[in-house]
């Protein structure tokens, strides 16, 4: 376990020891500690963005007069009691609410003194990225730019780069969008938002019921009625935390754990036990899922569903194709298997199968239990990801486990220098597999989409070299840096572009740094830069957005840019009054 230092910063100061005379020279003396507790967390407690309705905290907290409380308080709500073991260990999930959420750690002492960790954590995305459109946040505001064939951008309207004007090449103030939003979330020519009452908003393509909107009201985009072009509200849905967009279907978390789905759903991806597309939302059936938590995240790819739940335990529903869901073996004709699974099975990735043919190892050291507490040193899983085709898992102990498809090496070792090659890993990852390349990384956040896969790592040293970056021993350290593998397509000199499938991931872009969060389109993204607060005199007040990837009908924001068809050098996206 990485601990946190910064919470130790007062108490390893120094001890104070002060010595109270108790009537005229007495002996009689009361020794008074003026020490606060000693109290260290994980590396999942930490200010940023959050991907899951939940923080995994695991952590200790000491002091020489003995430890009376440990509390959490989210925002201003009442603090709520934490378990301490008697090592002084704990382990606990804390869920968050809906946008920013202030986490405040307090930890007593039997002498009364007091000891905090404040961390801020922003549960939601306020970046997105579609098939080619593009959007991002600025206090509640919707700005969009890209692809508009379907409306996708909020608009009200079609448009096309050809057009004279009108055109979103830019990023454009959606006016039409409600000016409270929280999070937005793109796949393909679809786009959903969340605002702050937790109310859910879609547009764009509709041909499959992905908006959850009904079957009436649809506008004609492509010579049928297959888009709504007003930013509308999803019905039936209250107190939504989460959205996810799959490539034809969605799934929303509600604060009461709940989970809706809607759009195709010809290999169960619903959840609800049928395979007739819908649309508007029905509920995923979790009344077989034995001994199943409260839900923090859910995840859609092209045609499976996710959730993680507050256990740590991953479920999965809908394509086994390639593995989609764990099993040991794709689910095709070949293997006497019927591609439907309309309701959630336990995906098992921390005892997955060591006969899963890669040059790795699916074993887990096993952490030493403390009987106090069994749960404490476990490991599990604390996010969830997915590509087109292939899935990953992010622990609580830095590890990053993945499944799937793995034909263009978006799950590792199967690209540009071991494809062909005895040490290649397969072209399907049948069983969560644990890639190895993380070990002694800082891992912040795991990203997925289309073939390929991002890590965000901190802590990564400056004087080592980009593709085996870590921890840092000497010199200095940065937080914020991407790390890509899978497919990646790069431009040369002549103009032609070229897709490398990379190995193992790799810091291809070097001059992004700081970065607090990401998201990923088919085949672009944009990354939101973290406000440089110290910094009173920038224009930036809210983090610059760089973008890069596959240019097309503005999908990166930059006239310069608008048909250079791969550019992945990152170049900064201005909203309007940052021109």
């Amino acid at each position: 376990m990485r601990l946190s230092h910064l919470t130790q910063a007062v108490a390893l100061i120094s001890a104070t020891l002060i010595l109270t005379a108790c009537g005229n020279d007495s002996d009689d003396t009361t020794i008074i500690d003026g020490t606060p507790p000693l109290l260290t967390t994980d590396s999942n407690f930490t200010d940023g963005y959050s991907a899951v309705a939940a923080i995994f905290v695991s952590g200790q907290v000491k002091d020489s007069s003995g430890i009376k409380s440990l509390t959490y308080q989210r925002n201003e709500e009442p603090a709520q009691a934490l378990n301490v073991d008697t090592n002084g260990d704990f382990n606990a999930h804390i869920l968050l609410a809906l946008g920013s959420n202030k986490i405040t750690l307090e930890a007593t002492d039997n002498a009364g003194n007091i000891m905090r960790s404040i961390k801020t954590v922003y549960l939601g995305d306020t970046v997105a990225a579609g098939g080619s459109h593009t959007a991002a946040l600025r206090d509640g505001q919707l700005y969009g730019w890209g692809r508009n064939n379907y409306g996708q951008t909020g608009l009200g309207m079609t448009t096309k780069i050809a057009d004279v004007m009108g055109h979103p090449d830019t990023p454009m103030l959606m006016h039409s969008a409600p000016k409270d939003l929280v999070s937005i979330k793109f796949n393909q020519n679809h786009s959903l938002a969340i605002d702050t009452k937790g109310q859910v908003y879609s547009w764009g393509e509709d041909i499959s019921g992905q908006l959850g909107r009904g079957e009436t009201g649809r506008n004609d985009c492509s010579k049928t009625e297959d888009c709504r072009l007003d930013i509308g509200a999803i019905a039936g849905i209250d107190n939504a935390v989460m959205v996810a967009a799959g490539y034809k279907h969605n799934l929303v978390l509600t604060k009461d754990g709940s989970v809706w789905a809607f759009g195709a759903n010809t290999q169960g991806q619903l959840g609800n036990n049928t395979i007739v597309d819908s649309s508007t939302p029905v509920k995923v059936d979790f009344s077989a899922a034995a001994n199943i938590g409260h839900i923090v995240q859910v995840v859609a790819s092209a045609s499976s569903s996710y959730a993680l739940d507050d256990k740590g335990q991953v479920w999965g529903w809908g394509s086994d194709a390639y593995a989609n869901l764990g099993r040991g073996q794709e689910c095709n004709k070949a293997n006497s298997c019927v591609n439907v699974n309309a309701t959630p099975i336990r995906i098992d990735i921390l005892n997955g199968n060591s006969s899963v043919e890669v040059n790795t190892t699916n074993a887990i050291a096993p952490t030493p239990q403390l009987a106090s507490d069994p749960s404490i040193g476990l490991e599990k899983v604390t996010q969830l990801t997915a590509g087109r085709d292939h899935v990953l898992a992010l622990t609580n102990k830095e590890a990053v486990y993945a499944w799937g498809l793995n034909a263009s090496s978006q799950i590792g070792y199967n690209g540009e220098k071991f494809s062909g090659t005895e040490s290649a890993w397969a072209n399907t990852i049948v069983k969560p597999t644990k890639l190895p390349w993380f070990t002694g990384k800082n891992i912040r956040r795991i990203y997925a989409n289309g073939n390929a896969s991002y890590a965000l790592l901190d802590n990564v040293s400056s004087s080592e070299p980009k593709a085996n970056n870590g921890a840092a021993e000497n010199g200095s350290a940065t937080d914020g840096i991407l790390y890509a593998w899978g497919m990646f397509g790069e431009t040369n000199g002549a103009g032609k572009t070229v897709y490398n499938d990379l190995d193992e991931p790799t810091n291809k872009l070097p001059n992004l740094k700081n970065i607090d969060n990401m998201a990923m389109g088919v085949m672009h993204l944009i990354a939101h830069e973290k406000p440089l607060q110290q910094n009173t005199n920038t224009s930036h007040r809210d983090g610059q957005l760089f973008t890069w990837g596959w240019s097309f009908e503005g999908s990166l924001g930059n006239k310069d840019t608008t048909h250079v068809w791969m550019y992945n050098y990152p170049m900064p996206a201005n909203l309007p009054n940052q021109l």
